[in-house]
């Protein structure tokens, strides 16, 4: 056996280590990266939430509400009859979001509304709002 050829053990731990930092810091940024994904109200893809879902599960439950509440905006978006109505709704749910500032979870808070925000954006530049008439009847009454 040649003893020259022989690294030392502390090397092998040395280099195991630097991997394994490697790997936390690429974690951190694309944990990072999914977050700012929220925070600007886009949705996220399926691998996304999957990466979410193993890394990051308390992010990855925010991420599950804000798609269902967004969800939820766009359906009732699509019933609007005008686009008083539509602009309503948007003005309706920025201040109850608005509203629960007073509770804490600024973070939380302005990923939905910028959720909000981005799905109303959406909606406007569709062909469904372009139908809408523009002057007419009163905004409804929400519940």
């Amino acid at each position: 056996m040649n003893v020259k050829s022989m690294q030392p053990v502390s090397d092998d731990f040395k280099a195991m280590q630097q991997c394994k930092d490697a790997r936390a810091t690429k974690d951190q940024s694309r944990l990072a990266s999914t977050r700012n994904i929220l925070m600007l109200g886009k949705k996220l893809r399926t691998d996304e939430m999957d990466y979410l879902q193993r890394h990051d599960p308390h992010l990855h439950d925010q991420a599950i509400s804000l798609s269902m509440e967004r969800q939820a905006y766009e359906d009732a978006l699509q019933h609007s009859r005008n686009k008083a109505d539509a602009n309503y709704y948007n003005t309706f749910k920025l201040m109850q979001i608005a509203g629960q500032l007073k509770h804490g979870g600024s973070e939380e808070l302005l990923m939905r509304a910028n959720a909000i925000q981005e799905a109303h954006r959406e909606f406007v530049r569709s062909s469904k709002y372009a139908s809408l008439r523009s002057e007419g009847y009163a905004p409804r009454k929400l519940r």
